[in-house]
């Protein structure tokens, strides 16, 4: 049998080596699911008393991991989470290994439609968020590429972004530094979307 023609560098060598760094990372990933999961009664909970039952809401959250987005862990919780052929409406709360948490409302089909001149009217409320300015509806990584912050676009320009492609895509972005409030963060953006919708007031 010949010798592998692999090669492995001394930094891969020391790492393949290093079982504390896979059960460091699935310690880590399994307290991202807890904090998820805070949000995840926090956002039930307050669905519960705004009486928000029917509807987008008729399915139940979803807390739900992956390996390799853009090579990356990631965990990602959907609610409200309605995807049907005429018909998307989610907000993903997300934690991306490497890179950072993350609360996107994502409409398309019949909820752009509805929300869309709701959304369009919040321009002030969305100032600190990015919206996506690709076709691509399934692009997560907020680069420039494919997304834009909204307080360096004119009211004009969002207008456009919102009405030109076939999603609208709104998200708010928090370093993984700021894991101990994260929670918090996120419950805020989650709730913020709900208001730009007119679903809470």
């Amino acid at each position: 049998m010949e010798v592998s023609k692999i090669h492995l560098s001394s930094t891969e060598i020391e790492l393949m080596q290093n079982a504390e760094v896979i059960l460091t990372k699935n310690r880590v990933l399994e307290k991202m699911r807890t904090l998820l999961a805070e949000v995840q009664d926090k956002q039930t909970e307050f669905a519960g008393k705004n009486n928000l039952n029917s509807g987008i809401f008729n399915v139940s959250a979803k807390i739900s991991k992956g390996e390799n987005y853009l090579g990356l862990p990631y965990l990602i919780l959907d609610y409200p989470r309605q995807s049907s052929e005429n018909n998307f409406f989610f907000i993903r709360t997300m934690f991306w290994w490497g890179r950072f948490f993350s609360c996107t409302l994502h409409l398309a089909n019949s909820s752009k439609e509805i929300f869309k001149e709701r959304i369009i009217e919040s321009y002030p409320r969305l100032k600190n968020f990015y919206i996506s300015v690709s076709d691509d509806q399934w692009a997560h990584h907020l680069e420039e590429t494919h997304y834009q912050k909204i307080d360096s676009m004119s009211e004009k320009q969002f207008r456009e972004a919102c009405e030109h492609f076939d999603h609208i895509k709104i998200a708010g972005r928090h370093s993984l530094t700021e894991w101990e409030i994260a929670p918090v963060k996120l419950l805020e953006n989650w709730k913020l979307f709900l208001s730009v919708c007119g679903l809470i007031s």
